[in-house]
């Protein structure tokens, strides 16, 4: 039986208008009313994430900036927070990468150094608390910090993804889309918030549905039996699922929980 139900926002569960699918608040409630809870797993913000979700606040569990934070309704229910020091180094490699920059996302706010048109437009799609400062380090300091991610228009898996490998022996680096790359403490993506949600609520791997699209979604579906890749989804994530349903433009989350839960 399936107990808990999590699906990747943009390019999963959102079509590519950035719209949720007719019918999922609806088929949310039927989930509580039936047991089973539904998790949101993204790379935003949590602010970027809740505000789709008027409504539905209570009845859905928040797994934000790529597993780093979990949310249920209005509590923390996990947060890893990184260590300040530990930011500088990375920050000044992706000040030095051409077409890069260093965003630091804390629980107050995310923060950028440049009013580059292309970042903004980026940034503001994930992170509804943005702020545009001199020094990310220096705004910073006075907040937990969930990660340091990079955005990178010329495209992260092939300009900035390789450089900031180095890191990987302090953080979890993880390519969370084209254009950004994520960094977390070590351990840290949705396989982890996963478990602890998993260890929150009392269900099993066996018990859990899980939707996606990215590599950053690759963890998640390491602790979820019904595994399930996008259509769209990129090829080495589709090789690691179970299953597979329609593109986020076809309604595929809607799908394949139509099929899963009888009473949808």
């Amino acid at each position: 039986m399936i107990r808990l139900v999590a699906a990747d926002m943009d390019g999963t569960l959102l079509n590519s208008r950035g719209e949720i699918p007719a019918g999922f608040g609806d088929a949310v409630r039927a989930l509580s009313g039936n047991g089973v809870r539904f998790a949101v797993a993204s790379g935003r913000q949590y602010e970027g994430v809740v505000n789709y979700f008027d409504g539905l606040r209570d009845e859905i569990i928040f797994l934000c900036e790529n597993g780093a934070r979990v949310v249920w309704r209005g509590e923390d229910i996990f947060l890893s927070e990184v260590p300040f020091p530990k930011l500088s180094e990375p920050a000044e490699l992706i000040r030095s990468i051409p077409n890069a920059y260093p965003l630091i996302c804390g629980t107050g706010a995310a923060w950028i150094e440049s009013d580059d048109a292309v970042l903004l437009e980026n940034a503001s799609i994930y992170y509804k608390r943005l702020e545009i400062v001199p020094d990310v380090l220096e705004a910073a300091k006075h907040d937990r910090i969930c990660k340091i991610a990079a955005f990178d228009a010329d495209g992260a898996e092939s300009n900035s993804y390789p450089p900031l490998r180095r890191f990987e022996d302090r953080f979890r680096v993880t390519l969370s889309a084209r254009c950004w790359v994520d960094l977390m403490n070590p351990g840290v993506d949705k396989g982890l918030a996963m478990r602890k949600l998993q260890e929150y609520f009392g269900c099993s791997p066996e018990e859990t549905m899980a939707f996606g699209d990215y590599l950053n979604d690759v963890p998640m579906m390491e602790y979820s039996f019904y595994s399930y890749a996008m259509a769209n989804a990129h090829p080495d994530l589709k090789l690691l699922c179970r299953y597979e349903t329609l593109s986020n433009d076809e309604n595929g989350v809607m799908t394949a929980m139509r099929e899963r839960f009888p009473f949808l």
